[in-house]
């Protein structure tokens, strides 16, 4: 089998030709590139295939839905790692690292490594501190993930460009779901506390991606779906409660 599949769920395409150039050049080499293209008219085609590489697999899926384009782009792969790319940029040893992370802890069923928030421009505009050294491996269990991630409200894995899924190990039809609730705004927190459920969570110190931030992103503060964020929060502290799975100390912080 071979080893990662790089998703990127286009739809604009203002930072297409910048996220592909970054997967392009990765120094762990074995990986397949798939571009889902949710326009009806196909205009990242052109974009896509500019670059004449083998690698880089073109997919008109023309969903008018980016949820339903990353589970498309997810079912048109079959390599042993997925690897999700959006508008950011990943830096060279980006998969490298998080490849050799599932190696070494073949019980869990996601790794995720560090990043920067840069701007349209590609300026770096934060550095979050880091939670581990560069190089050094952390395990987390998803009852960290509730006590200081839902407890809190604070997703301190960042965004899915940061992370890297087994295939195997994960149910894509259900993944971006908490519980039988359908998440709107959400989607990465619970795909982290899904995958969570399967093992304790990788994480790479060091910051081997960039977030991009800009005014016509889906998760910016511009974003009209901004407000589920706030009841979809509540959604998880409940439901975390009730499962008896948060701590009193942890429900009083929420």
């Amino acid at each position: 089998m071979a080893t990662v599949s790089i998703l990127i769920p286009a739809f604009k395409p203002d930072y297409l030709a910048k996220a592909i150039a970054s997967a392009l050049t990765q120094t762990f080499t074995d990986i397949e590139i798939l571009v889902g293209d949710d326009n009806q008219d196909g205009r990242l085609r052109a974009i896509v295939e500019g670059f004449g590489d083998a690698s880089i697999r073109y997919l008109h899926n023309a969903c008018g839905d980016t949820r339903l384009n990353s589970r498309r782009l997810w079912e048109a792969s079959d390599w042993q790692y997925v690897k999700w790319l959006y508008d950011d940029v990943l830096m060279p040893q980006s998969v490298e690292v998080l490849v050799d992370a599932l190696r070494r802890h073949p019980q869990s069923a996601m790794a995720f490594h560090e990043r920067v928030i840069i701007d349209e421009h590609d300026n770096v505009t934060f550095a979050p501190p880091s939670i581990v050294p560069p190089g050094q491996l952390a395990l987390l269990d998803r009852t960290v993930l509730v006590e200081n991630m839902v407890s809190l409200m604070n997703n301190f894995i960042g965004e899915p460009s940061n992370i890297m899924m087994v295939r195997d190990a994960i149910d894509m039809s259900t993944v971006m779901s908490y519980r039988d609730w359908k998440i709107t705004y959400l989607n990465d927190v619970s795909m982290y506390l899904n995958a969570a459920e399967y093992g304790p969570l990788v994480l790479v110190g060091g910051y081997h991606s960039c977030f991009r931030r800009h005014a016509s992103q889906n998760s910016g503060t511009a974003s009209p779906i901004l407000v589920a964020g706030f009841f979809e929060w509540e959604v998880m502290v409940r439901g975390e409660a009730t499962a008896g799975r948060m701590s009193a100390d942890a429900l009083a912080r929420a």
